[in-house]
């Protein structure tokens, strides 16, 4: 019995020394026929380190032109209404946050705490909002607590269902409603502020 364990033991380790091998051609193959060789930082780390720094290089050569200039840039809206809520949260003014994030929109809705302007927590949740986001994004944001039903209604929702279009366009409208903060819809330059970079005065916490 033993030697048939110690057996299985080794076809076992056997196995899963081959498909490490495996992984690493494959993604030695697609650094290789992808991104410059030579020093692996040139190519995709497929298993970064926590806190690894995100890094890619490509020679002009290498790429489809036609298909560069018509490749759509693509966002992982998931993460990204995540960041955008966690980050709101670190601000000492704030205690409940819903973030919705489509094609081109942010949705937020957020309570404030009662000693915080209406005016002045909008602009903070705003701009916090366009400083996480791709400059083509429009950011609306509400402080009325019938938007979380109204952010949260999208969260199953896809861009190619039907009605969507409408439905969004009838959320802002109400989201617009209330204070819009000071970054003009359609001009949102990326405004340098944010949890990060406003000081502990304006956000009552560290950076």
């Amino acid at each position: 019995m033993k030697i048939k364990q110690a057996g299985t033991a080794l076809l076992l380790i056997g196995l899963l020394a081959g498909c490490q091998e495996t992984k690493e051609e494959e993604a030695q193959q697609l650094m290789d026929g992808d991104t410059l060789s030579g020093n692996a930082m040139d190519g995709y780390n497929t298993e970064p380190k926590d806190g690894q720094v995100g890094y890619v290089r490509f020679e002009k050569s290498q790429l489809d032109q036609d298909e560069e200039r018509n490749r759509q840039i693509k966002v992982n809206r998931e993460q990204m209404a995540d960041m955008i809520s966690r980050m709101i949260l670190r601000y000492d003014q704030f205690d409940d946050v819903a973030t919705a994030v489509t094609d081109n929109e942010v949705l937020v809705a957020y309570k404030r705490a009662d000693d915080t302007d209406r005016g002045t927590a909008a602009d903070m949740v705003q701009k916090t909002a366009y400083s996480l986001v791709p400059s083509f994004y429009h950011v609306y944001v509400s402080d009325n607590p019938a938007s979380f039903g109204d952010v949260q209604s999208l969260s199953n929702s896809t861009v190619y269902d039907e009605g969507y279009n409408s439905t969004i366009s009838s959320i802002i409208k109400k989201m617009k409603q209330s204070p819009q903060g000071k970054v003009d819809e359609t001009n949102p330059n990326q405004p340098n502020v944010g949890p990060n970079t406003n000081t502990e005065a304006e956000t009552g916490m560290e950076n």
